[in-house]
């Protein structure tokens, strides 16, 4: 892994474009500061997921991914939609059990 660049916040929005491209395509990691202080870090998807956990719950099969809440594994070609979905089985549950 390369070294972290520290670069201020006004470099930082000049060059964001060239900085995601970097992240994507290299890994490398960038920290922005404001007045000399760190503020964030801007870092690769697969970087962010392992870190945050959440690669624990998604993995590649066939080109679709798999995610996988609660014991319950769903193939999906577009995580957004497979989070509606969720989101809306959740709602349904929800209405039933008001009633």
């Amino acid at each position: 892994m390369a070294k972290e660049k520290i670069m201020n916040f006004v470099q930082a929005r000049s060059k964001l474009s060239e900085i995601v491209d970097r992240v994507a395509e290299h890994g490398d990691t960038y920290v922005v500061s404001k007045r000399q202080k760190p503020v964030a870090v801007i870092i690769g998807i697969e970087r962010y997921r392992h870190l945050s956990g959440t690669s624990k719950y998604m993995k590649e099969v066939a080109g679709k991914r798999i995610l996988n809440i609660e014991g319950i594994a769903t193939a999906v070609g577009d995580i957004d939609e497979a989070i509606r979905e969720l989101r809306k089985s959740r709602l349904g549950a929800i209405a039933k059990s008001t009633v």
